[in-house]
């Protein structure tokens, strides 16, 4: 069943269900690990990142991934060296053969979860992209 926005009565899109602008982050690197004694079993996955805001990430991986799954996320880039971000996977879609993937912060959806170390960590790497998105306008 198709959602629909009440206020303009056309189909709620990806953007429309998002909090916030998410920004681009093509040269940040991810790595995917399972949580608990599954990452033992399982290697690391390498993914390429699409877009970040500090309660998501879109990321496109050439493993399968499935909506529900959780995973924990290592970002590498300029300036940004952040270990075990907890995520789950929201939406998963294949596109061009490409598999995309939309994550939600664990900390973001409930309060049990919040980490406000993870938090301003998002924060900071969401600003230094905004930065880097802003100055190619």
């Amino acid at each position: 069943m198709r959602q629909f926005s009440h206020s303009r009565l056309r189909p709620i899109s990806t953007f429309d269900r998002r909090i916030k602008a998410r920004h681009l982050a093509p040269c940040l690197k991810i790595t995917i690990r399972r949580p608990g004694l599954l990452h033992l079993f399982c290697r690391k996955l390498s993914a390429k990142c699409i877009d970040i805001n500090r309660y998501g990430i879109g990321i496109e991986c050439k493993e399968g991934l499935k909506a529900g799954d959780r995973v924990i996320l290592d970002f590498a880039g300029k300036y940004i060296c952040q270990s075990n971000i907890r995520a789950i996977v929201s939406n998963a879609r294949v596109i061009n053969g490409i598999n995309r993937y939309g994550l939600v912060f664990s900390y973001f959806l409930s309060s049990k979860n919040y980490s406000r170390k993870e938090d301003n960590a998002l924060s900071r790497i969401e600003s230094l992209y905004n930065r880097t998105t802003n100055s190619f306008k």
